[in-house]
């Protein structure tokens, strides 16, 4: 599907990274892609969002000078170690509290 979104005719290109698809950001970022959204499943059968997959994301999209947003934690967040149980209502604000957010020309000192 990547060939079909890169030929859109639209101006503001993000795109959900799935955690199997990782490998591609440095592929496609920067040439077409201007925002990387990542973020954890949410719901019972939700899979575990592991917290160092998201910052290897985010450092790909620094090196790669494109947008980054940690979307939201998901149901359960593992982070060092520990597997968070996070409650649908603050998975949002959770994820921005983790201040990864990353816009290139606003925040460069990451």
């Amino acid at each position: 599907r990547l060939p079909i979104y890169k030929e859109a005719p639209i101006n503001i290109r993000s795109s959900s990274v799935n955690r199997f698809l990782v490998g591609l950001i440095s592929e496609v970022a920067g040439e077409w892609v201007e925002q990387v959204v990542a973020g954890g499943e949410s719901g019972k059968e939700a899979r575990v969002c592991d917290y160092e997959w998201v910052l290897d994301i985010r450092q790909q999209c620094i090196d790669a000078n494109v947008g980054f947003w940690f979307k939201q934690t998901g149901s359960y967040l593992l982070k060092e170690g520990y597997e968070y149980k996070i409650a649908r209502q603050f998975q949002h604000s959770q994820a921005r509290k983790a201040g990864l957010n990353y816009t290139p020309g606003l925040n460069d000192n990451s």
